[in-house]
């Protein structure tokens, strides 16, 4: 009833982490933190997929498994680069012998994509710096100036998260560089990451540990980014990449087209009270590929255009006035799995839109015009996790949504902000209605079937 349709979700099990994300040889490969035994997190496996589209996954064996004494409690994330024509995953390795932790950082490597021969640690447990605790983990290696870097999270000994960057000329031998964060973020630092964008740069990572504050950083943990150098840092620069309910641990790639893109897990961490459990034996998906584009001290993020080929039937309308409501059911625009796109240019007063509306069920999507607030507000949504997510958005001019069977990601004025939520509201719960607070026309509405 819950299993998605078009997002990528493990056949039994828990998923969490994207890894691994690489473009090579004209095919996309996939991995992600994968559980087979339960839908519970313990020792962790690669799985792995391959596409050439980005729509159409091949399920290929899995390929890591915590199988050797530097990973024998859990394959843990990481990442891919290729070098000399073949594919480089870099992961955790992590350990624990009567409860002490280990962490070594791994290289495994494949000439076929397929098949993953594992090379062992490249840096070990006691290469790490006295300065950092156990918790050292999740390598993302790439090319800047020539030299590989490779930039770990990692958590201090006074108990406060950061990231540290290495430097290597062969992939092989690797050269502690410096702390890339030199402030505390909570008291962990997760899932690091680097992406440039014509003149700018920024990290992604997921710090643990940072207090609320008003419509800020509402979850158990959060993933965001500052725009920066490797040079530069400032704490209030950081800035939340989702602001919906279940987003953590992404990881970018360059495509097809050589654009920044990113998946992320659909998902948080220590949070595990889903149906989907008990209802069918899996948990978690991974979000729809991001297009990502650094502009005005922002990252934009867009459904990547292959998202296109999805779509089936299509609906549109033009020039249609709403006063009050308008159930767009009457017009053959409702479902479960579907893209939703609608024209807003002008709103002069207040929006909502409930989805997979049911006798007691909906999702709302409101925007308030006088307040210029954004909320998605799944209280009603059916089982699971219930609440609110809200941000300031000067403006609504689009609204964009794709529906799967479990889960919403909605996109705000061409990626300007995301809300990304699990739901579990019953197959009858359909509908699909908009109101408005004063007389307004919609431009456009676009609907296509998935």
């Amino acid at each position: 009833m819950w299993k998605s349709r078009f997002h990528v979700a493990p056949p039994y099990g828990l998923l969490n982490d994207p890894n691994g994300l690489i473009y090579w040889k004209g095919e996309y490969h996939l991995f992600y933190q994968w559980n087979p035994n339960a839908c519970e997190h313990g020792a962790k496996h690669w799985a792995h997929l391959r596409s050439k589209d980005l729509i159409n996954w091949e399920t290929l064996p899995v390929a890591l498994s915590p199988t050797d004494s530097f990973d024998k409690n859990g394959c843990y994330s990481g990442s891919a680069i290729e070098k000399d024509g073949e594919i480089h995953l870099f992961y955790t390795g992590n350990v624990k012998n009567n409860g002490v932790r280990e962490s070594y950082q791994c290289l495994a490597t494949s000439k076929d994509g397929v098949n993953f021969e594992k090379k062992g640690p490249v840096i070990h447990d006691n290469d790490i710096p006295k300065e950092y605790t156990r918790h050292f983990r999740d390598p993302k290696v790439f090319m800047e100036n020539e030299t590989y870097k490779m930039v770990i999270g990692a958590q201090r000994v006074d108990l406060t998260g950061t990231v540290v960057a290495f430097s290597s000329k062969d992939l092989i031998n690797w050269t502690f560089d410096k702390e890339v964060i030199n402030e505390d973020f909570g008291f962990m630092c997760e899932c690091p990451d680097f992406i440039t964008d014509k003149k700018n740069s920024a990290l992604l990572f997921s710090p643990q540990g940072i207090e609320a504050d008003g419509d800020l950083y509402n979850n158990r943990y959060q993933s965001g980014y500052i725009i920066r150098e490797l040079e530069e840092i400032n704490k209030n620069n950081f800035i939340e990449l989702d602001r919906g309910f279940e987003f953590y641990a992404p990881q970018t790639f360059i495509d097809e087209f050589h654009k920044n893109v990113l998946i992320g897990w659909m998902g948080m961490p220590e949070e595990l009270d889903h149906p989907t459990i008990e209802k069918e034996n899996w948990v978690h998906s991974l979000t729809l590929p991001r297009t990502l584009e650094i502009t005005k001290n922002k990252i934009l993020q867009t459904p990547h255009p292959n998202l296109k080929k999805l779509r089936k039937e299509k609906i549109q309308l033009e020039g249609i006035k709403i006063k009050n409501s308008l159930n767009l059911s009457e017009f053959g625009i409702c479902g479960d799995t579907y893209e939703l796109i609608i024209d807003l240019k002008n709103l002069d007063t207040d929006f909502k839109i409930d989805l997979r509306v049911g006798e007691t069920e909906k999702t709302t999507f409101s925007y308030n015009y006088e307040k210029k607030k954004a909320t998605l507000d799944r209280n009603h949504s059916g089982a699971g996790y219930t609440g609110t997510r809200s941000c300031s958005l000067k403006e609504l001019e689009k609204i964009h949504i794709f529906m799967d069977k479990s889960s919403v990601e909605i996109f705000l004025n061409d990626g300007e902000e995301v809300f990304t939520a699990n739901i579990y509201p019953n197959k009858s719960s359909l509908g699909i209605e908009i109101m408005t607070k004063m007389l307004f026309t919609i431009p456009m509405i676009k609907f296509f079937r998935i």
